[in-house]
């Protein structure tokens, strides 16, 4: 996976992960991707945060609809505070795959892996 963005497999393994739904508002995602929807990264890139390795693995992207400024991505971006007790963004100095995030129009927490959703955070960073 290169620092540029995730490729197409994990995109794919996100949105199945997601059941091809905004993990927000539960609206289907559909239509063109950074348009009308996007695969969000929970840690900021900026300042560095691009060059992590980890940058766009599952437990660092959420389906979200919209676009860096509409829709739900556009709400997570301009209201960073809720985005981060909601687990939408995550610090650059923690781990996304043991910070719970908000899903299902606010009514499940859950922690992202590769395959899906888990109830309780890996072992190994429990």
């Amino acid at each position: 996976m290169s620092s540029a963005g995730p490729d197409l497999e994990t995109v794919m393994a996100v949105l199945h992960r997601d059941g091809y739904r905004c993990v927000r508002c539960d609206r289907p995602i559909v239509g063109e991707r950074g348009v009308d929807w996007s695969c969000h990264h929970r840690t900021p890139r900026g300042m560095g945060g691009s060059k992590r390795p980890e940058v766009n693995s599952p437990a660092e992207l959420l389906s979200l609809c919209g676009s860096g400024t509409t829709g739900c991505h556009g709400y997570v971006e301009s209201h960073r505070a809720e985005a981060l007790t909601n687990g939408w963004l995550v610090s650059r100095y923690s781990d996304p795959a043991a910070v719970a995030v908000l899903v299902d129009r606010g009514s499940r927490w859950v922690y992202l892996t590769e395959s899906g959703y888990a109830d309780d955070p890996p072992e190994e960073v429990a």
